[in-house]
């Protein structure tokens, strides 16, 4: 699978690029490690998202997460609007705490997404033709020499972010599982996996202390510590229903290393792995 990096739109030393786009022919699948804002100003085309496939026209705007595998396909001639921008620009310039836990229901792990549709939106009316003038202005920003044409262009993709936010909102769709129950879910279902503070809140797009922050306010605890705690208690469960042995079991809980599992599990229970299980089988 192809991975691009920036395209020929973003450069200039800048965070942002923006391009418009005619399309007649399939492209081949491919990701890149940087955010993809798509919006359709004509035409048809099915849009295919990682192993998700949906029909998209004008009015509709995707979100596309970086290292997502994606591809449009057209019915028709098909045009449309790129922004692009790399995750740290929305800690940076677009989240803040007024709309961070609303921002956060866009931008999810992809595996947690129930409809892996990369966040897909449709405006009408009115507010379609909003969404059309500030992405007009972010051309004209870009391919202008005008000074501080950069933050000019952030701050209209601060205001296209709030609308599709506002649009999610008004959307007359089930509501979604708070995100927060989710990425429990995420944590429980991947002990095994790496699960630092770092590569969880880059797939949020949040910056670890921000992520920390509202993680321990939501839940009275840091990250690291329950984590830490899911681990052990999975690993006690282990220990009672399985005749894994230890290392087996340091495996699936995510330890690479020894002595901290023991250190961890020690903690938690005030007893060596070994004592725990002979404990479980005399009850």
């Amino acid at each position: 699978m192809k991975v691009y990096k920036y395209e020929n739109c973003i450069g200039n030393g800048r965070r942002i690029g923006i391009c418009r786009k005619l399309q007649l022919t399939p492209e081949r699948l491919h990701c890149h490690e940087f955010i993809e804002i798509v919006y359709v100003l004509s035409g048809r085309a099915v849009q295919k998202v990682d192993n998700a496939s949906y029909d998209v026209e004008r009015g509709d705007v995707i979100f596309i997460n970086y290292g997502s595998c994606h591809a449009f396909e057209p019915t028709e001639s098909f045009e449309y609007v790129n922004v692009y921008f790399m995750p740290e620009l929305l800690s940076d310039s677009i989240i803040t705490p007024e709309n961070a836990l609303a921002l956060l229901s866009l931008t999810s792990f992809d595996e947690m997404r129930k409809d892996k549709n990369g966040g897909k939106l449709s405006f009408f009316g009115e507010e379609r033709r909003e969404v059309e003038f500030i992405l007009s202005a972010m051309m004209r920003e870009y391919t202008s020499d005008l000074p501080s044409a950069e933050a000019v262009i952030e701050s209209y993709l601060a205001i296209l972010f709030t609308k599709m936010m506002r649009r999610t909102a008004l959307s007359e769709v089930e509501p979604a599982r708070d995100f927060w129950d989710e990425l429990c879910d995420y944590i429980d279902k991947n002990l095994h996996e790496e699960l630092t503070l770092s590569s969880l809140a880059k797939k949020s797009f949040y910056n670890p202390s921000y992520f920390s922050r509202i993680f321990k306010q939501k839940y009275g605890v840091s990250l690291s510590d329950h984590i830490r705690r899911r681990r052990i208690e999975h690993a006690m469960a282990l220990l009672t229903d399985s005749n894994l042995s230890v290392d087996e079991i340091i495996a699936r809980t995510g330890y690479t290393d020894r002595s901290a599992f023991y250190h961890a599990f020690s903690k938690v229970t005030g007893m060596a792995p070994a004592e725990y299980r002979a404990g479980q089988k005399v009850k």
